[in-house]
C-alpha cells in the first residue's frame, strides 16, 4: 500500500492547487443619493459590496447593460462612488456589475445588482437670448429681471471702413439648459429662420418637458446718439468703432480765433421722445446752453423703451474740438 502514498498525496495537492486558483464570489451592493432628479442634475452612486472591479451601467445612450453586447460599457468606479448627470428625462435601469478574478483571468466570477432612476426635465429657464447675426457680429440680450430682457441694437456698425445700417428686424437665439424645452414667441412655436420685429416687444414662453411654463419678455432698444451736431455753424460727424457699439467720436476742426469755451451746440437726436442727453448729470437741450470744448466732452445718452421706461441703455460720445 506504501506505493500509493506519494500518488495521493500528489493529487491532493494538485487539487488544493486548483481550489487556490478559483475566484471567489464577489458581491455587487449599491446606493444611490438620489433616485428621483432633474437633468443634469448629478446623483451619486457608492459601492457597499466585495469585488476586485467594479462597473456602474447607468441606462443611458452607450451605457445600457442590455446592450452591453452591443459595445456598450459601464463607468469603472474607483474608491467606491461615482458622480453621474443625464442630459435626458427618462427612467433608467442602474446596473452594478462585479468582478473577482484569479489565475491571470482564467477564472472569473461574477455578481449585479440594479436600482431605478428617473429623470425629469422640469427646465423654463432661459440662460442667454441673443440676435445672432447682426451684420457680422452676434448681439446678447442683458436680464433685467426674472422675466425681462433687454437688447441693445446700434444704428449702424462700422464695417469695412463704411456704417452699415442695421435692421431692427433680426433672428434669435435662445441658449436653454435643456434640449426639451419647447420656445414660443409671440404665440407661436419659435422659429431660428424667422426674422422677429424687435422694435415690438418680443413676448416669449417656454415650456418644459414636464408641462411647466415660464413667461419673458424682450424689450431692443437702440443705443441713443447724434443725428446731427453744429458747432459754430460747421456740422460734426459721427466716427465708430468695429467693437464698442456703445461708444461714438465726434472730431470737429473750427476756424481759427473761435473762442471754444463758450459755444452753443446745436443737436437732433433720432427719438426724442425716448433719449435723453446729459454732459456729466446736467441735462442737455440743442441751442441752450453754452458748453466749454477747450478740451474733451463726453455726453451721455440715456435712451429708453418706448413701451417701458424703465429699460434704459446708455452711451457716450466724446466731441473733440481743434482749430485750423
Amino acid at each position: 500500500m506504501k506505493r500509493y502514498i506519494f500518488p495521493l498525496m500528489a493529487f491532493a495537492l494538485v487539487m488544493a492547487s486548483c481550489e487556490d486558483d478559483k475566484a471567489e464570489k464577489p458581491t455587487a451592493a449599491i446606493s444611490i443619493d438620489k433616485t428621483t432628479l432633474e437633468i443634469n442634475e448629478s446623483m451619486m452612486v457608492r459601492f457597499h459590496g466585495s469585488a476586485d472591479n467594479v462597473v456602474v451601467y447607468t441606462g443611458d445612450t452607450d451605457h445600457d447593460y442590455e446592450l452591453r453586447d452591443q459595445s456598450n460599457t459601464g463607468l469603472v468606479v474607483n474608491k467606491g462612488v461615482i458622480s453621474y448627470s443625464y442630459s435626458t428625462p427618462g427612467t433608467y435601469k442602474v446596473v452594478c456589475v462585479a468582478v473577482n478574478h484569479e489565475d491571470a483571468g482564467k477564472s472569473v466570477e461574477t455578481d449585479t445588482c440594479s436600482m431605478y432612476v428617473k429623470v425629469i426635465d422640469d427646465n423654463t429657464e432661459i440662460n442667454s437670448i441673443s440676435a445672432p447675426q447682426v451684420l457680422y457680429d452676434e448681439v446678447f440680450a442683458r436680464r433685467l429681471t426674472d422675466s425681462d430682457w433687454m437688447m441693445a441694437i446700434p444704428r449702424k456698425i462700422r464695417f469695412r471702413g463704411k456704417d452699415a445700417k442695421i435692421q431692427m428686424q433680426q433672428l434669435l437665439k435662445f441658449y436653454i439648459p435643456s434640449l426639451t424645452t419647447e420656445i414660443m414667441v409671440n404665440g407661436e412655436a419659435f422659429n431660428a429662420r424667422t426674422k422677429y420685429k424687435l422694435d415690438q416687444v418680443q413676448q416669449i414662453t417656454a415650456k418644459s418637458h414636464q408641462g411647466t411654463t415660464r413667461d419673458y419678455k424682450l424689450y431692443t432698444v437702440n443705443y441713443g446718439e447724434f443725428e446731427t451736431f453744429k458747432l459754430a455753424g460747421v456740422e460734426g460727424k459721427i466716427e465708430r468703432t468695429e467693437f464698442d457699439y456703445s461708444y461714438f467720436e465726434i472730431n470737429m476742426e473750427l476756424p481759427a480765433g473761435t473762442d471754444l469755451k463758450a459755444l452753443v451746440p446745436e443737436f437732433t437726436l433720432y427719438d426724442a421722445a425716448n433719449e435723453k442727453v446729459f454732459i456729466g448729470d446736467a441735462p442737455q437741450v440743442s441751442g441752450s446752453t453754452a458748453v466749454d470744448f477747450s478740451s474733451p466732452v463726453t455726453y451721455r445718452f440715456e435712451a429708453s423703451h418706448k413701451d417701458n421706461p424703465a429699460v434704459k441703455v446708455e452711451s457716450t460720445c466724446v466731441v473733440n474740438v481743434t482749430l485750423k
